[in-house]
């Protein structure tokens, strides 16, 4: 059986994960909340940063409905703005040295090592 193309690869895993979130924002705790922003956010920043703007949309789609959501603390919801930011830009160079740094120690911290970023 043929591998789908990688473009088409990340579109779906990005559309399956936007709606996860957005299906979990209604029942999850805190920090459940907490660790599916990150778990959305930080694959989506960096398949973002690797050109992949377009598959995008979903994951942003379901970070906004996490940070509406009321669940977050303020730190992760900062990050979740700092992520948001990113993935509206989609080029390295357009994000602040501040958030830059944020997004990269709160993946890292999370287990999700950034490698575009």
């Amino acid at each position: 059986m043929p591998t789908p193309p990688r473009p088409l690869l990340r579109l779906g895993l990005l559309v399956a994960a936007g709606l996860t979130v957005t299906g979990l924002t209604s029942c999850s705790s805190d920090s459940q909340g907490t660790q599916d922003a990150y778990k959305i956010g930080c694959p989506a920043v960096d398949t973002a940063m690797a050109g992949g703007s377009v598959a995008n949309q979903a994951a942003i789609k379901g970070l906004e409905t996490l940070r509406d959501s009321g669940q977050l603390d303020p730190e992760p919801a900062k990050w979740v703005d700092a992520a948001l930011g990113a993935l509206r830009s989609a080029n390295p160079d357009d994000i602040p040295a501040e958030a830059r740094k944020l997004l990269v120690d709160g993946c890292a911290a999370h287990g999700y090592p950034l490698k575009n970023l």
